[in-house]
């Protein structure tokens, strides 16, 4: 198995290549965790049964489920008006993933610009590429072949506490050899089933240096088909020196899939204590007939930071439908703490996973919040437009805040513009007053 190793079906395609001017394309070998509409569609086939893998860590590489998504031929005739409706949904999923798997394989638009500007740094910590500085100027080359793909991604930015400097965010060099990936570099991961939320490995303000090593499994009796990933990076600005991750996920069946997650920080000069944490997180398909729907509830459990008591949970549902030829996803969550969760979090890795980018290089989560429920709409239109909607109440000790976040993106010509705005109440930590958010985004690739 090779990062090219990719079929496609190239008459069910065609309808597809208008996307060539709008969608934002890259030549890597995986799949980022940064497009929440993207993973939608990923979701939805995956919820319908389709997929024969796990799709629950990020980066996801390609080559686990490119094969399952071959378009299908349907036989219409004699079916219900539903069971069309939903031969449909799942088609407009599966080519989305196609083209964008395809321009991986034929290192489409290998060069990037983007352009970022906020007038507040973020605060929330949910799935996406939602600008967590205040400005970013930033461009990129990638290439990728059989054997080995690369990045070279450079960004001048302001951050979060007001510093200017020249970062290597984003840049890669990728082994393969068969089932195997080595790769070195600074690259978002997340880890876990969550969407609004993440008690494993969230998006992060600042990808620390890392070395990891995965294995694409075959199928096994009990496990399914499975993979295996190890991470050791260099934490910058955390307090801690090292942190050493291994994540272990499987399918047993199409329904069901589910990974186990263990986590170390260490510091030799003593200035914090060495933390570990367990982590388990599963999702369950549900049945919907020939109902033009795909859904699933889905769970993530973490120890504390000893590793020795369920520290919080997370429990959510989400599913998938089109509504007019425009595809919907809703999402609703809940996280909430249990006894073992520490008292304080001092000289925890939690320290540096607040909901601030204000500290930089940890694997940002949302396990320092008491309670958090949320609610979010991704909605993809026809034309490649497509907006997001979230609301959110969080707890965390004496504070309660309200969130309220919404984005546009659309294509203008070769360039993708996405425009966005938060509101966050004057109760959250190290908000003074009510903080009102906007943001630009401006992505160019050819």
């Amino acid at each position: 198995m090779n990062f090219t190793s990719l079929q496609f079906g190239y008459g069910q395609t065609l309808a597809m290549l208008v996307l060539l001017m709008s969608t934002p394309v890259a030549a890597s070998p995986w799949l980022e965790a940064n497009d929440p509409f993207l993973r939608a569609d990923l979701t939805a086939l995956s919820d319908a049964g389709e997929l024969n893998g796990p799709i629950n860590h990020y980066p996801l590489r390609w080559s686990s489920f490119y094969d399952d998504t071959a378009p299908r031929q349907h036989a219409n005739t004699g079916q219900s008006a539903r069971m069309t409706a939903r031969d449909d949904m799942l088609d407009t999923a599966r080519n989305h993933v196609r083209y964008r798997a395809h321009a991986a394989k034929f290192n489409r638009a290998p060069i990037e610009f983007d352009l970022y500007w906020a007038n507040d740094p973020a605060t929330a910590l949910d799935y996406g590429d939602t600008p967590r500085h205040e400005w970013l100027i930033g461009s990129a080359y990638q290439y990728m072949s059989n054997r080995f793909a690369f990045k070279v991604a450079n960004q001048y930015r302001r951050d979060a506490n007001g510093d200017k400097e020249y970062t290597w965010q984003g840049s890669y060099l990728a082994l393969n050899d068969g089932r195997w990936l080595f790769t070195l570099g600074q690259i978002d991961r997340w880890w876990g089933q969550g969407w609004q939320h993440n008690l494993i490995w969230g998006n992060q303000s600042s990808p620390a240096p890392s070395a990891s090593l995965s294995y694409l499994g075959d199928y096994l009796p009990v496990l399914g088909y499975w993979s295996l990933d190890t991470v050791y990076q260099l934490p910058d600005k955390t307090g801690y020196d090292t942190h050493w991750a291994a994540r272990l996920v499987s399918q047993p069946i199409r329904q069901f899939q589910h990974g186990v997650s263990y986590q170390k920080w260490q510091d030799p000069n003593g200035e914090r204590q060495i933390s570990e944490q367990w982590a388990w997180d599963a999702k369950l398909a549900l049945p919907a007939f020939d109902w033009p729907v795909a859904h699933a509830l889905y769970t993530e459990l973490a120890s504390n930071y000893q590793g020795q008591e369920l520290a919080t949970s997370l429990i959510g549902w989400s599913g998938q439908t089109e509504i007019a030829r425009q595809s919907v996803r809703l999402v609703l969550e809940q996280q909430t703490t249990h006894d073992g969760f520490e008292s304080s979090l001092a000289n925890t890795p939690a320290v540096d996973q607040q909901l601030s980018s204000d500290q930089l290089g940890g694997n940002s989560t949302t396990y320092g919040l008491d309670n958090s429920r949320s609610v979010a709409v991704y909605t993809q239109f026809n034309n490649d437009h497509a907006i997001k909607l979230m609301l959110a109440d969080r707890e965390q000790a004496t504070h309660n805040w309200h969130e309220i976040e919404a984005s546009y993106r659309l294509p203008v010509a070769t360039v993708m513009v996405t425009l966005g705005a938060s509101q966050t109440d004057d109760d959250a930590p190290n908000v003074a007053d009510a903080n009102t958010r906007v943001w630009l985004k401006y992505q160019m690739r050819f």
